[in-house]
This record gives structure tokens, sequence and C-alpha cells, in this order.
């Protein structure tokens, strides 16, 4: 496992520091100590040689002294006084000499500290070496089970197969290392991968299984490696990625051709027949939409349209495939008609499939010829003359209308549809007109009754009585605070006057409590 290899050599790596500067500092520390110990010997072995010197020179004074007494009478002055200047260096030899073997015994003691520090760091040394050769004999072994590669395969690395020399070892432990240094060894990140990798090789075997292929793992002391046989030959993971990677690159050239295949035989045949007449049928119902707007204006003369126009960010080549498809019908297309078409799906399908890769056939499909995708709707006023955006300066009233107008007239085209005249063309709105003023909620509802629309609309002070309005059944609810029941009064609108109307008797009375009193439309 690379995990466990890593920390396992960061572990020796750390060892190797430590023992090495310990041999270093041994090495030197004898050095110094075998210098001492020769320049204490050399000291001590000069100051035996002037201490006996002296103890000579100290004989023959003496003997010359008493001669000189003996025989010299008029000189023993100042022979006394030779004798004196010697008896002073006499003395200051014998300081010299205890001197001298307080310094050689210093020497020798410093000698045997020496050669103890010697010895220790010697012991040291043979440790590291030790200890350095199980780290590059452990580094090799976990290179042998190929996992270094998986995890940095483009590393130059020796045969495993060889022992390997201490100094090229460290050298790709610290790249190694270097390599790798971003990724976590702690507790928590070892049983993460401990878990990933058994899920994944649960995954892995039962996939394999599946075309008689097997896959297993072996716990060993420098990490967990996968054996597998595919295709009854024993391989690596890295070997299976790349066989796997062969294969499917094998089949994705057969897939690629036969995907041509099918676009060429059928894609712009069938489907860009299909996607011409729902483009056609989409143009149609804009139409449809257009021809309500230009039937029902505002009260106020303001008109509106629908425009369904090819997005701006939409596919490439879409305008130039889009008057292709609404010219004329597939039966009628030329060569260059059907390549361009063909083209442009092709180039759809190959844009989603490279999004999305972990989608089905199916889904890149869909995606990929939704032409509702292809288009947006653009709502333009008649102003000055002239069609503009509808979101240009407008008051509030008027930018209500151009938002809502269209999608009445988008219903009326709907229900327009439908082949009997009397069906209900139904469209409910929640608390409507909200932050519109009472003119507009007029225009509103007129237009809701231009476009013969059948209206249930829930609001908290709308009762909807305006001259615009031609009919209206109201539900106005009420409660009080602490009663767990809602009053329901009913009333009618006629277009002219509003008048109390007798509650049905097969609809109970509300239980929900409302959070406050107002007035709402019935929307049952």
């Amino acid at each position: 496992e690379p995990g466990a290899a890593l920390a396992g050599y960061r572990v020796t790596l750390g060892g190797l520091g430590p023992a090495a500067g310990a041999v270093a500092d041994a090495r030197r520390f004898e050095a110094d100590a075998i210098a001492e110990l020769a320049a204490a010997d050399e000291a001590h072995e000069a100051a035996v040689e002037r201490a006996q010197s002296s103890a000579r020179e100290a004989v023959s004074a003496t003997e010359a002294y008493e001669t000189l007494r003996d025989t010299v009478g008029s000189a023993v002055a100042e022979l006394q006084q030779r004798l004196a200047l010697a008896a002073e260096q006499l003395a200051a030899l014998s300081d010299q000499q205890r001197a001298t073997t307080r310094a050689r015994e210093t020497a020798v003691a410093q000698r045997g500290r020496a050669e103890g520090l010697r010895q220790a760091a010697h012991g040291g040394l043979d440790t590291a070496v030790e200890e350095r050769a199980a780290a590059a004999e452990s580094l090799r072994r976990f290179t042998a089970t190929g996992l270094l590669a998986v995890a940095l395969p483009g590393l130059a690395v020796p045969a495993p197969g060889d022992g390997w020399a201490p100094d090229p070892t460290v050298r790709l432990a610290r790249q190694i290392d270097q390599e790798l240094d971003s990724v976590p060894v702690d507790d928590t990140a070892w049983d993460r991968v401990q878990r990933r990798v058994t899920d994944e090789l649960k995954t892995l075997a039962d996939t394999l299984a599946r075309h008689g292929n097997t896959a297993s793992a072996q716990l060993l002391e420098d990490g967990i490696v996968v054996a597998v046989v595919f295709r009854a030959h024993p391989s690596t993971v890295p070997e299976l990625a790349v066989a796997l990677g062969t294969e499917v690159a094998d089949r994705q050239r057969l897939l690629d051709e036969r995907e041509r295949e099918i676009l060429e035989n059928h894609l712009v045949n069938e489907v860009a027949s299909t996607l011409q007449e729902l483009i056609a049928e989409a143009e149609r119902q804009v139409r449809l939409m257009n021809s309500e707007l230009d039937d029902r204006p505002t009260s106020t003369g303001m008109r509106l349209r629908l425009e369904w126009r090819p997005r701006e960010d939409g596919p490439a080549g879409l305008a130039q495939a889009r008057r292709r498809l609404l010219r004329q019908t597939s039966d009628a297309w030329s060569e260059d008609d059907r390549a361009a078409v063909g083209g442009f799906l092709q180039a759809r399908i190959a844009e989603v499939r490279t999004r999305d890769e972990a989608g089905t056939w199916l889904e890149h499909l869909t995606t990929a010829l939704d032409y509702r995708g292809w288009h947006r709707f653009v709502i333009e006023r008649h102003q000055n003359g002239q069609w503009r955006p509808a979101t240009g300066p407008a008051s509030g009233g008027e930018r209500v209308l151009a938002a809502s107008v269209p999608l009445f007239a988008a219903a009326s085209a709907h229900y327009a549809s439908a082949g009997n005249p009397h069906a209900p063309r139904l469209v409910t709105l929640d608390e409507a007109f909200a932050g519109v003023d009472d003119n507009a909620r007029a225009k509103y509802l007129g237009l809701l009754a231009a476009f013969d629309l059948d209206v249930v609309m829930t609001s908290e002070r709308e009762w909807g009585c305006y001259p615009e309005v031609p009919g209206l059944a109201i539900a106005q609810l009420a409660r009080t605070d602490g009663v767990a029941a809602v009053l329901v009064t009913n009333w009618q609108w006629d277009g002219e006057r509003r008048r109390p109307a007798p509650r049905p008797v097969a609809v109970p009375a509300a239980i929900a409590p409302r959070p406050a009193t107002g007035s709402l439309f019935d929307d049952l």
C-alpha cells in the first residue's frame, strides 16, 4: 500500500539522519582525542626528560658545591650565590615536573574518554549502516510490489531484482519524499485509504467476475497488493488499466463507426424530419399567440408580440440548420442540405457527450436533440412605429402587462386546440395582482375576459368588481381570533353591481383558519 510504504520509509529515513550524524560526531571526537593524547604524551615525555635532566644537574651541582666549598676559600660566597640560583632553578623544575605530571594524568584520562567515544561511535556507525541497509532493502521490496509505479508512474526506478547501493537508494528516497510531500500519512488518512481500497476492490472483483476474470488482494508488510487474472493471464492493476484502455479504445472506435452508420442512415431522415415538424409546429403556435395578442390589444392601446428566436449562445451552426429545416420538407433536401443538417446534429451529440461522459446514450440524445434549448422567447412592444424589446422603460402596470399578457395569449392559443368550443379554459392565479395598482388590476381582469379564460384566483384584498369584468362569483372569508372556524359569504358581480348570493348547500364551512381577514376568490 503506498501510504503504509511511505510511512515506513519516512520512519527509516528519519532514523538514517541521526545515525549518520552520530557517526560523524564520533569520528570527529575520536580524531580530537587522538590528537590531544599524542600532544599530552609528547609533553609528558618532554617533562620527564626535563625532570631527569634537572635531577642530574642538581646532583652535579651539589657535588660541585661540596667540592668547591672544601677546596675554594675566597670564591665561596660567589659559589653560594650560584648554588642559590641553582636551587631556585631546581625548585622551578620541580614545579614544572609536577605540572607535567598533572598534564600527563589529564591526557591519559582524556585518552580514555576518547577511546570510549570512539568505541561508541563505531557501534553507532554499525547500527546506522545496518538500519540504512534495512531501509534500502525495504524500499527495494516495496518497489517490487509495483505500488510505487502506481503512485509515481513517471519516476525512474532501478530494477528491483538486484541489491541496491546505499547512496542511490537514499537519493531515490529523497526524490520520492519530495514528490509525495503533499500526500497525508496520518492514521485517519491510512484508515480512509484502507476502506476505499476494500470498497473499490469489491467493485473491481464484481465487475471482473461478470466477465470471467478475478481480482484478489494480498496484505504484505509493504502494503496491500491487488492481483488480477484478466483473460486467464495474471496482471497488475497498471497492466489491467492499460489493457482496459486499449479495449475501450478499440470498442470506442467500433462504436464510432457504428454510430456514424446509424447517424448517416437514420438521423437525417427520421430525426431531422421530426425536428422539422416540431419546430414548424412551434412557429405555428407562436403565430397563433401573436394573432391572439393582435386581436386583443390592451385598453391603453399597447400592442405586444412574441418572438421565438435562436439563442445567441446556442449551438454553432443553428441558424443555417434552422433555415434548412424550415425551408422545405426533408424529402426535398439536396445532398448539401442533408450534409449540413446531419453535421449540425452530429456536432450537437458530440458536444453533449464531451460535456457529460457519465451519461447514457439515451440521455445524450435527449439533451442534444432538445430543440427547445436552442431557442428563447422574446416579448416585444410596438412603440413609435417600431417593435422594441418590452424590457425597456415603462410604468409598473405596463411592465406587469408585458410580462403577463403573452402568458394569457399562450394559454388562449393552447386552449384553442380543444375540439369542443365549450371546453374549460382554466387559469389559476394565487395572490393575484400583488403589488399592482387598481387601474392595472382592472386592465388585467379585462384582458382575462377578452381572452375568454376561466380564471380561478385568490387575493388578500381584491374583489374584482370592475366594469371590464362581465361576471364574477366571489367567496369572502372572515375569521375571528380564538375561533377555529371561517365564515364564508358569497357574492356575485354581473358587470355593474355586486349582490349577495345564497350560499351553496353542498359546500361546507371552511375549518382551516386564514392568517388575516380579507376577500378571496373561491378557488375550489
